[in-house]
């Protein structure tokens, strides 16, 4: 019984150790095989760089070569694709855009009905269409624009006014029609709230737009680096 068990061990370690010699030589095919395909593709490029080489090549002058259609046509292509590409990565600024973004500078109060905010601090005013002064944005072309516009109502006396804390519709009015609102409103101390608001119009070329007061506010308002009142639009199309 030993001897049989002992043959039959024999006999499997020779069918692994043929195994092991088969798969060596498989492994050493593949490589060869691997190499040979290698240098069969260097074969195909160069011989395809060879035909388009005889087939791009026009006659030559005593000084120049002279490029054939199809060069002029390629380098042409890919010059159109480069610059596509660097306005894609490296947009311009169009000279006849139209940007603003501004906000009042300080805390206050005293808002009356139909009270004009005046934002003063310009940050970005690119076309020169929003007058810090007025509070008025005039649109320079006819166009589709964009607008949003910021409310923060005070639960603090920040202006010296008494009795009721920040109160106030704000709206956004167009040639003197009404377009939208937002409404701010703090009942108790310290209380504070904000509100936005966003709209798009179509307006002409000079069409005024700001914001203004439905009525008389009530209270303070701040307007600081916790929070600001603050107007921006800019022209869609």
């Amino acid at each position: 019984m030993l001897q049989m068990i002992q043959r039959q061990n024999e006999v499997i370690e020779k069918q692994t150790n043929t195994i092991e010699e088969q798969m060596k030589t498989i492994d050493k095919q593949e490589l060869e095989i691997n190499n040979l395909r290698g240098r069969v593709m260097k074969l195909e490029r160069s011989e395809d760089q060879k035909s388009q080489h005889e087939i791009f090549t026009d006659v030559s002058t005593p000084n120049d070569t002279i490029l054939s259609t199809i060069e002029k046509d390629h380098l042409q292509n890919e010059d159109s694709k480069s610059k596509f590409f660097r306005r894609l990565l490296a947009p311009e600024v169009a000279h006849n855009s139209v940007a603003f973004y501004a906000y009042i500078s300080n805390d206050f109060g005293g808002v009356g009905k139909h009270h004009v905010f005046v934002y003063d601090t310009e940050v970005t005013n690119q076309g020169n269409a929003y007058n810090k002064h007025t509070g008025v944005f005039t649109a320079p072309t006819t166009g589709l624009y964009a607008f949003c516009y910021t409310a923060f109502a005070s639960g603090e006396h920040v202006a010296g006014e008494t009795g009721n804390y920040g109160e106030v519709s704000v709206q956004l009015v167009h040639n003197g029609a009404y377009k939208g609102s937002i409404y701010v409103d703090t009942e108790t101390n310290w209380e504070e709230e904000m509100a936005t608001g966003f709209a798009i119009l179509m307006l002409q070329a000079g069409d005024d737009v700001v914001t203004m007061s439905k009525d008389v506010g009530q209270g303070s308002y701040h307007s600081n680096d916790i929070g600001r009142w603050s107007f921006s639009g800019f022209q869609i199309s």
